[in-house]
């Protein structure tokens, strides 16, 4: 079981930056809403006012802060032999804010798209709802790899060392489940307004 459990797990750690980037705002959020209160030429809200710029600016730099501790335990403890790091030091920064950014960016692209098909914030839009912020987190996170290649700060692709195809495998089937979980548990203790 194990041997099964392990690469499971190790997936899951490595797209943590992007989960915890994704629910930071329902905590830090408010203020200013994103698209300043301003309708899209079909009349409706461009993203609404649970994408605001408080939210897209603390989210990523908290998840990257949180990443910090986490990449500490796996450098620095017993963690290390099952829960890699995110990439060389300072570089591993990068990787982290940028699955945060894009989990976040990510969600607003699916939220500008829900509001186009007349749903309102709220309203179910299955499996959109628990993959957006998984696709925007691993796009940019490719991209950050990318740069920092390209620049010469790393000598490979960061990101594509770490999340090898059966990790991404895994991140894209169990993070609707584990989405809906979270979001019912925020529902039950009043941080969220509907249970999905």
């Amino acid at each position: 079981m194990a041997g099964l459990v392990d690469p499971v797990l190790v997936a899951l750690w490595l797209m943590l930056p992007a989960y915890i980037g994704n629910m930071i705002p329902v905590f830090v959020g408010g203020g200013a809403p994103i698209d300043f209160g301003k309708n899209w030429r079909d009349g409706r809200r461009i993203l609404g006012d649970g994408k605001t710029w408080r939210g897209i600016i603390l989210g990523p730099i908290l998840a990257a802060l949180f990443t910090f501790i986490l990449q500490w335990l796996s450098l620095n403890t017993s963690w290390g032999e099952t829960f890699p790091s995110w990439g060389p030091s300072p570089w591993w920064f990068a990787i982290a804010y940028a699955l945060a950014l894009g989990a976040l960016v990510g969600d607003a692209t699916k939220s500008f798209f829900k509001r186009r098909t007349g749903r309102k914030r709220g309203d179910r839009w299955i499996p959109f709802d628990q993959l957006d912020f998984v696709v925007g987190g691993l796009v940019f996170g490719l991209l950050a790899g990318v740069l920092l290649q390209v620049s010469g700060a790393t000598p490979s692709n960061t990101f594509l060392d770490i999340f090898t195809w059966p990790r991404v495998l895994v991140i894209l089937l169990l993070t609707p489940a584990l989405h809906l979980l979270v979001n019912f548990i925020g529902y039950k203790i009043g941080a969220k307004d509907v249970p999905w």
